[in-house]
């Protein structure tokens, strides 16, 4: 039996139809923008930019805290810095998806797509300080579109209520973090709470 003429039509319709690209988030396109220029040291420009996303998202608490973060480096004069952080501040992630993902496969793939991102120029040797069992067994589940690389860790790190620490060739990852080094009142780690995730 022949198709149809219509159904002809419907079916060229359908496999020749431009998709639409996908909306972006203008408060994620916001935040990108100001932790790029937070990592290069310009926090004068920066602070309007965490600001404005406030305004607009008032549960977005990593940009309520890098507005802090500014204003302190404003108010102590800071200089700009080129570390490790401030090169992943400059890796975005397209994607980013795991459903119930061991942590310890989490960071072999960023430690993967940082060096295909970056084309070989910046590769993250992250140091786990757990146990094999915790490597394997802390699952984490999140969703992330067009994310800057440290951000994407410290939402990993969040999850899996781990401490996050930068060290010049390296990013340690410690499950049990000494009782002083709380990571809801470190600076570099501000606190989130897993069901505040802007970008799901």
């Amino acid at each position: 039996m022949k198709p149809s003429f219509a159904a002809l039509l419907a079916l060229l319709l359908v496999c020749f139809s431009p998709t639409l690209p996908a909306q972006q988030n203008p408060s994620q396109n916001l935040f990108n923008q100001g932790v790029r220029l937070f990592n290069q040291g310009q926090f004068a420009e920066a602070l309007p930019l965490f600001e404005e996303v406030v305004r607009a998202r008032p549960d977005f608490v990593y940009a309520r805290s890098y507005a802090q973060r500014c204003k302190a480096a404003l108010a102590q004069n800071q200089q700009p810095k080129n570390d490790l952080e401030s090169r992943l501040a400059n890796i975005i992630l397209p994607e980013l998806s795991f459903s119930d993902a061991p942590i310890g496969d989490i960071l072999d793939y960023l430690t993967a797509r940082s060096q295909e991102i970056s084309k070989g120029e910046t590769v993250v040797n992250f140091i786990y300080k757990g146990t094999p069992e915790q490597r394997s067994g802390t699952l984490v589940t999140l969703s992330l579109r067009n994310i800057p690389l440290n951000a994407a860790i410290k939402y990993v790190a969040d999850l899996s209520r781990s401490h996050v620490r930068y060290e010049p060739h390296a990013v340690i990852v410690d499950p049990n973090p000494p009782a002083e080094a709380d990571p809801a009142t470190t600076p570099e780690t501000p606190a989130l709470a897993p069901a505040n995730n802007p970008f799901r």
